[in-house]
């Protein structure tokens, strides 16, 4: 056999039988063998039942045959101790979370709020926010717009006409004038030739907001409408003719005088006396 109390609330000093009722039912389920009232906790009273069936009752307790007390209590197990508590009022129906209503349509009309924005829309605002306005010190506004002007790369688009070839296209968004960017180095940010890059030979402001690149070193395929490019403005590399121009080239070298040559060098004077001399060149000490 199962033994379940039930603790229960009633005026104390009260010698009170139980029993107890399925919710709603004039039926006993059972009469409690014995009740107890707590000897500290006054006004607690412990009833004790055999067997009852797991399910929720209502227990009612009695002094001298009138009702005194009235609760409710969920027996869940065989065996065990109980606490009962006060009938829900009929208008908790449901649970709590059930009454409340979060949906601000079904309390205000349409014209008297507005719909807050989605977690999307306040994080494309926070990205798509002019960085121009982010100007005070020690802010990441500020720390951001640090870092970009020190990482000032130009960006452009390659256009359909002309047609790009591997060494000239015509670009937007960079419009500045010409010979500006010359020597800048120029790399590809999308396209079968991204990650390509070379130094800009010459840039053609053309009036309309594009300009005309001509690169040094052809890429390996041809760029084609809508890539794009990156341009280094910070970035200065001289062009191979210019390097090669500042080169002792074989012209230059055949001046110097060499080895077992001999050589005319005039002296000119201010009062025209001028003086003539040849000079054999020695081989080196």
């Amino acid at each position: 056999m199962g033994t379940q109390t039930v603790e229960f609330r009633a005026a104390t000093g009260r010698t009170l039988t139980a029993k107890v009722f399925l919710p709603g039912s004039d039926t006993v389920v059972q009469s409690a063998s014995a009740v107890v009232e707590a000897t500290n906790r006054l006004g607690t009273y412990t009833a004790t039942f055999t067997d009852l069936p797991i399910a929720e009752y209502e227990i009612i307790g009695f002094s001298s045959g009138i009702p005194v007390a009235r609760w409710m209590v969920d027996v869940t197990a065989a065996t065990g101790n109980f606490e009962s508590y006060e009938k829900p009022a009929v208008y908790w129906s449901k649970t709590r979370a059930g009454y409340l209503d979060a949906a601000i349509t079904s309390r205000l009309a349409t014209a008297s709020y507005t719909t807050p924005p989605t977690v999307g829309a306040i994080a494309d605002a926070v990205w798509d926010e002019a960085y121009s306005g982010h100007t005070t010190a020690g802010t990441f506004g500020k720390l951001m717009d640090t870092l970009r002007k020190s990482n000032n790369v130009i960006e452009g688009t390659i256009l359909a006409t002309p047609t790009p070839t591997t060494t000239v296209f015509r670009i937007s968004g960079v419009d500045y004038p010409t010979g500006a960017l010359e020597h800048s180095v120029l790399w590809m940010a999308s396209g079968t030739s991204e990650n390509q890059n070379s130094p800009i030979v010459t840039t053609v402001n053309n009036g309309d907001g594009t300009v005309t690149v001509t690169i040094e070193e052809a890429l390996v395929t041809a760029p084609v409408a809508g890539d794009t490019v990156l341009i280094d403005p910070t970035s200065h590399v001289h062009a191979i003719a210019d390097i090669q121009a500042g080169l002792a080239t074989d012209t230059e070298l055949a001046k110097v005088p060499k080895s077992g040559e001999t050589r005319r060098y005039t002296q000119v004077a201010s009062n025209t006396g001028n003086k003539t001399a040849d000079v054999s060149i020695g081989a080196p000490l």
